[in-house]
This record gives C-alpha cells, sequence and structure tokens, in this order.
C-alpha cells in the first residue's frame, strides 16, 4: 500500500509574548491556531542512551498505518527534547521522565497526553491521538483511517496498471500507439477521479467540526 510519511514542522517556540503554560497554541506562530487542527508533537533524543528507543519509535510507531494517517488531521511538530528542560514556560505540556517522548495537544491548545521512552507505541500514540480528533471532528479517526486505505488500495491498484502498461510497452516487437494511448487516458481518469475522491473525503473530514473555528 501507498505510504504517507509524516510532515514535521520543527517550529521556534515562543517564549516571552503572551505566554500561557496551560495552551500550547501560545507556543507557536498563529498559523497554528488559525489551523484550528490537533497537535501531534515528537519530541526527539540525540543522546546515546536514547538511541535505541529512538530507533524503536522510527521503527515502528512512525512507521505506523493509523498513526501516519490519523496524523494528516493534524500539525505535526518535531522539537529537540534534550533542549527543553522543567524551566521552560510550556513544561506542563512537552515535559516528562523520558525521551523520545510523543505528546498530543487538542486543537484549543490543551494537552490530550504523553507517552515517552518505552512506553511509546503506535497504539497508545494512535489513542491519543483518537481523543484529541474526538474533540475537534466529527468523524471518528478510525473511520479516516480505513476510507483513506482504501483510496490508498485503490491508487496502488492503478498504479500497477500503469507499471504493467509500461512493461508491456517495453518488450512489445508491434507499434500499438493508439491502443496504448486509450489505456494510458484511462488509467489517467481513474486515478484523477479517486484523488478527487480523496480531496473530497480530506475536505468533508476537517470541514465538519463538533467547534467552529474561531
Amino acid at each position: 500500500m501507498a505510504r504517507i510519511d509524516l510532515k514535521w514542522d520543527e517550529p521556534k517556540l515562543n517564549g516571552y509574548d503572551n505566554v500561557d503554560p496551560n495552551n500550547f497554541l501560545t507556543a507557536l506562530p498563529a498559523s497554528y491556531r488559525d489551523a484550528g487542527r490537533p497537535i501531534l508533537v515528537f519530541l526527539t533524543s540525540e543522546l546515546p542512551e536514547d538511541g535505541q528507543e529512538m530507533k524503536n519509535v522510527e521503527a515502528t510507531t512512525l512507521r505506523d498505518e493509523k498513526v501516519a494517517i490519523g496524523a494528516t488531521l493534524f500539525s505535526q511538530i518535531k522539537l529537540n527534547g534534550v533542549k527543553f528542560t522543567d524551566s521552560n514556560p510550556y513544561w506542563k505540556t512537552i515535559g516528562g521522565k523520558e525521551l523520545p517522548r510523543m505528546i498530543v495537544v487538542d486543537a484549543a491548545g490543551s494537552k490530550v497526553g504523553t507517552v515517552e521512552g518505552k512506553d511509546i507505541s503506535p497504539s497508545k500514540v494512535f489513542g491519543l491521538m483518537k481523543r484529541a480528533a474526538s474533540r475537534t471532528f466529527k468523524t471518528d479517526l478510525d473511520t479516516v483511517v480505513s476510507e483513506t486505505k482504501t483510496i490508498l488500495t485503490e491508487i496502488d491498484q492503478i498504479e500497477a496498471k500503469r507499471a504493467a502498461l509500461a512493461t508491456k510497452k517495453a518488450k512489445s516487437t508491434v507499434a500499438k500507439e493508439a491502443e496504448w494511448a486509450k489505456e494510458e487516458k484511462t488509467l489517467s481518469e481513474q486515478l484523477k477521479a479517486v484523488e478527487a475522491r480523496e480531496a473530497e473525503l480530506k475536505k468533508k473530514w476537517t470541514e465538519e467540526r463538533k467547534v467552529t473555528k474561531a
């Protein structure tokens, strides 16, 4: 199945103007508040003693389909966790005892929960994401994952047919440009239709909210 990779932003946190320790949105540029999305925060570590846990998170949680697909409805933030101490104004949100650490914040800036170190797993992170998403979106995150996987499967099938057509053209000893062009056009139209359906679903998921964006 086609992969969806997490797309991390690495914003500089505000620690001076209008700081509210209970509202993580005050740490971020206004674009995050305007987006009206819950937030997935990943605190990383480059310390040798955290190396194995970092590898575990990258190999499992960050590659998990449900986490990656669900995260498309979230702002995705990566921070160097080693730089943060309990003197940071947002420690109530991003603080903890171990690194790496994953924190989920709802669209209002309130912390939903944290998992850290050896406790990080796809199921625990996705569980927190579901809680955060349920406060904003009407569509359950499991439904988003299921419907997206259906779309990705259809895209895979079309791409496989495209690859088979390219192989057939390369091996053919007889030119069949008209036939190939017709098949290519059909596959392109099918792909556009699937992508249009995907765009409509994403629009539906993000616009159907329990609370209207301010």
